[in-house]
């Protein structure tokens, strides 16, 4: 009868630490959320300070540099025509691909 009460026991405990964790780890996803729209909001691109694991950078990285690109902006015409390069080459990766396997279906009826 004891062993009942033990294990009782130990499973609340259990179920009462997993809960705690589960809402410590949603407050600290909202937090992060708030964070990254409000870094939107006054134009720096997300992650630059909600970042929450540490890491050391050296000063003049790729991450600046890809900083200052970001913070010049592209416009609307320059993302289109990646847009439209990008499905242009979907395209033809989607035509590679069923001539590739036109062939190997021939290959196959050879022989």
């Amino acid at each position: 009868m004891e062993a009942i009460w033990i294990l009782t026991v130990i499973f609340t405990f259990i179920i009462v630490v997993s809960t705690l964790d589960h809402r410590y780890s949603l407050r600290k996803k909202k937090i992060d959320a708030a964070l990254r729209m409000r870094e939107m909001e006054m134009g720096y691109p997300p992650g630059t300070y909600s970042d929450t694991k540490y890491k050391k950078r050296k000063k003049g990285t790729a991450s600046e540099a890809s900083f200052t690109e970001w913070r010049q902006g592209t416009n609307r015409a320059e993302l289109r025509k990646g847009i439209d390069d990008l499905q242009e080459r979907l395209a033809n990766l989607e035509t590679i691909t069923k001539s590739r396997k036109n062939s190997s279906e021939g290959f196959e009826d050879k022989e």
